[in-house]
């Protein structure tokens, strides 16, 4: 028999940073979907089963690093051994831009760590994990944070070395449109902010990211859309109204038209059994 029930939120109790080995995570099921309350940096130690994020597919492959953004919605059926930190804003909002960037919802690909990297980042993540077990003195662990994650970000600039983050109007587009998205939904606004035309911005987007302005916004719209139906909380209606559209059969259009199925329909695909 098939109950329905809202996907769970992970949350940090009394606390607001904690770095284990995934193992010793008791904060809820992670083999099945639910949504973080806190940001992640999930370091895999050996290859298993796909993992899911905001219900795509992703590889779960040894020394791949993936960056998850509060509020995303997780699966790792699994449970595969991993390297892991979690935190909450406190934490994140005192990162530097550049540092905040990476967990954007659209970047969700994982970062290989190379050979060379693997002393540097295993004795990072050895201090935070001592300091979080012992003194867990907030200044030290964020120092640590950062070290941690510039590396990670160094690797991943190595990687593909034309990192969209590399550029200031794309970094800027970014945090407009995270903050944004549910209000302004043409491209002139954006463009208007960074000082640019709509067709210059436009662009930037499309030789960088290889889609429209317009398309990006979709994306951002589309995940938080399906996290929204996911929840099982708020009405196809609500849903619509929070995130900007004028009415529920145009939420459910646009919907329809960039997954190739109804909000009812994949609302039917998150029941748990």
């Amino acid at each position: 028999m098939t109950s329905r029930r809202e996907i769970p939120i992970h949350t940090l109790e009394n606390r607001d940073f904690y770095a284990a080995y995934a193992e010793n995570f008791s904060i809820g099921d992670f083999t099945i979907n639910h949504r973080i309350d806190f940001f992640a940096i999930i370091w895999y130690q050996h290859d298993a089963e796909d993992q899911y994020i905001d219900f795509e597919a992703y590889p779960v492959k040894a020394n791949l690093i993936y960056l998850l953004a509060k509020d995303q919605v997780h699966s790792l059926p699994g449970r595969p051994e991993a390297k892991v930190i979690i935190f909450t804003n406190t934490f994140f909002d005192r990162l530097d831009e550049e540092l905040r960037l990476p967990f954007l919802p659209f970047n969700n690909r994982g970062i290989a760590v190379t050979t060379d990297m693997l002393p540097l980042l295993d004795s990072l993540f050895t201090l935070i994990r001592s300091e979080n077990e012992t003194n867990n003195e907030t200044g030290l662990l964020h120092h640590y944070l950062c070290a941690y994650l510039t590396q990670i970000n160094r690797l991943a600039n190595q990687l593909e070395p034309r990192s969209i983050f590399h550029d200031v109007r794309l970094r800027k587009l970014f945090s407009l449109i995270n903050t944004h998205y549910r209000s302004e939904k043409f491209s002139t606004f954006y463009a208007d902010k960074l000082g640019l035309s709509s067709k210059r911005i436009n662009q930037i987007v499309q030789k960088e990211l290889g889609y429209t302005l317009t398309q990006l916004l979709a994306i951002y719209t589309l995940v938080e859309a399906k996290r929204e139906i996911s929840q099982h909380v708020k009405s196809f209606k609500e849903i619509a109204l929070d995130l900007g559209f004028h009415s529920q059969s145009y939420f459910s259009r646009f919907f329809k038209k960039h997954t190739g199925q109804s909000p009812e329909e994949f609302k039917a695909n998150t029941i748990m059994v």
